[in-house]
């Protein structure tokens, strides 16, 4: 449940968006491919296991691809760890959602040609906080990764 601050609290964590970066890139549709790069590149770099650099990988393509679609054409993502895993921090400069709070938290219907995109990141991230205005939607993901000592 967000609290006051525009976080998640969980045990042991505190999901916030607008966290110090290690990586920041602006995007657009031709630049898709340079998203998926940088993240694979960093997620090497810190020694991500495969399965849990899956997950990061598929989880920053998708809201890219969202901010592409349904954002405004363009996006920035920010990149950084911490000691339980990776944020993935993805900003559009689209309308916003209607109700953030509730984007993804149910599966689409069979017919229903969209809407899968949020709800795919829901199952897949550990944690998800969407916050959109009029001038914008900021998703941010985290990934949990058990850092190699």
């Amino acid at each position: 449940m967000p609290d006051a601050s525009g976080g998640i609290d969980q045990p042991g964590r505190k999901l916030v968006a607008g966290d110090p970066s290690e990586t920041l890139l602006d995007f657009r549709a031709g630049d898709l491919h340079r998203v998926r790069q940088t993240v694979s590149a960093y997620a090497h770099e810190w020694g991500v296991p495969g399965d849990r650099a899956g997950t990061l990988l598929l989880v920053a393509s998708e809201l890219a691809v969202n901010a592409v679609r349904h954002g405004g054409g363009i996006g920035r993502l920010r990149l950084w760890r911490d000691s339980t895993g990776v944020v993935c921090e993805v900003a559009d400069r689209g309308p916003g959602l209607a109700d953030p709070e509730q984007a993804g938290r149910t599966a689409p219907g069979p017919r229903q040609s969209g809407g899968r995109g949020l709800w795919i990141l829901r199952t897949v991230a550990d944690d998800l906080l969407v916050v959109s205005g009029p001038d914008g939607t900021t998703v941010t993901a985290w990934v949990s990764v058990s850092w190699r000592l």
